[in-house]
């Protein structure tokens, strides 16, 4: 049944190139992240996109178009053993299903400090080894990682996440509906400070405990899921000017955004987030909203990104963004950041890069 659906849909889509997600993400997880957006955006360049579920839903469909050119699987990986050539992406935890495809074109996405992953570390290094060593694309999401792979592999890409800036920005995004959970806090003039996505281990609760202190004029809205269980034990609930909203689908999140008078990555300092590409600072920016950054590597590169190196300069750049909101030649600035760093870009890269790898011989 599988391999007849696949077949069939191989036999439809015909675009080149042929991309393959080897089972990482659900389609439907709570955070709508980098895998799921390069699928979406490779198959928007004219890619045929086949991103197989690592839990097949046997009440679904097999496999599906969610859009031109991208197919959900809910078919087991093992079916695709009939696919000859394949080009295949992989991160760093999920290359365990290497052997079931037949000589695949391994496109690597290195997208974090490994340490991140709470899989079995030896494992996971044996992994990213033998990918950096033999992968035909890698892919480097930080500059930090970059440079600590281009001794070995100088042709790696750096590739940044990016955003779908028609989802973000308030000028194409027409529905401007006040979500009922946050409703109560826009009516009451207060400033709203606003953070969206994982509440982990790498989250300076801390700091945000000083700026509910130090600024118990404003509201402090957290939406994310508890993701390692480092929130509740946190307290930051107990403070009565922080406000978490639980865990809200990727569709709503601009709904949210636009009523932020400023957005926040308020991220401990360590391996692990400086080399982190923060997926939602460019979604800030394409909503033209005032961002403040504890002093991480990658968001310290892009301009319009207002960097704390300690947590006084926080609250001052808390500050300092309330005023800038107001600033058009700021929003204007941010904006063309956000424009410039779109995942249609992203994807046009590697589309690029794939097309001038090496051909394999026979």
């Amino acid at each position: 049944m599988d391999r007849a659906s696949l077949r069939a849909a191989l036999e439809k889509y015909q675009n080149k190139p042929l991309i393959i997600f080897a089972p990482s993400l659900d389609w439907n997880v709570q955070l709508f992240q980098r895998p799921q957006q390069l699928a979406v955006a490779l198959a928007g360049q004219g890619a045929t996109v086949f991103y197989i579920q690592p839990n097949p839903d046997r009440d679904q469909p097999p496999i599906r178009e969610i859009s031109p050119g991208l197919l959900l699987c809910n078919i087991f990986c093992e079916a695709f053993d009939i696919v000859t050539d394949p080009i295949v992406y992989f991160l760093t935890w999920n290359y365990g299903y290497r052997n079931i495809f037949k000589n695949p074109t391994v496109l690597y996405d290195y997208v974090d400090d490994i340490q991140v992953f709470y899989a079995d570390q030896d494992l996971i290094t044996r992994y990213h080894k033998e990918m950096i060593e033999n992968a035909a694309l890698v892919l480097v999401t930080a500059q930090k990682l970059y440079q600590e792979i281009i001794q070995c592999r100088q042709d790696a890409v750096y590739c940044p996440n990016g955003v779908d800036y028609a989802h973000f920005n308030p000028a194409i995004n027409e529905n401007n509906a006040i979500p009922e959970d946050i409703a109560g806090l826009v009516s009451n003039g207060k400033p709203i400070v606003g953070y969206y996505g994982a509440l982990a281990r790498w989250f300076d609760y801390d700091l945000l405990k000083k700026l509910s202190n130090e600024r118990p004029d404003i509201s402090i809205v957290l939406i994310g899921p508890d993701y390692d269980g480092t929130f509740e034990p946190s307290g930051i609930k107990e403070y009565k000017n922080v406000h978490w909203l639980g865990v809200k689908s990727y569709a709503d999140l601009p709904d949210y955004l636009e009523h932020f008078d400023v957005a926040v990555i308020p991220f401990l300092l360590n391996d692990i987030t400086h080399a982190t590409s923060p997926l939602k600072l460019f979604e800030y920016m394409a909503a033209r909203k005032p961002t403040v950054v504890t002093a991480m590597q990658e968001s310290m590169r892009y301009d319009g990104v207002l960097v704390a190196t300690n947590p006084s300069e926080f609250v001052e750049r808390i500050d300092q963004a309330l005023i800038l909101k107001h600033d058009p030649a700021y929003l204007a600035l941010i904006d063309r950041v956000a424009r410039e760093n779109t995942w249609s870009a992203r994807a046009s890269q590697i589309i690029d890069s794939i097309i001038n790898l090496p051909q394999k011989t026979a």
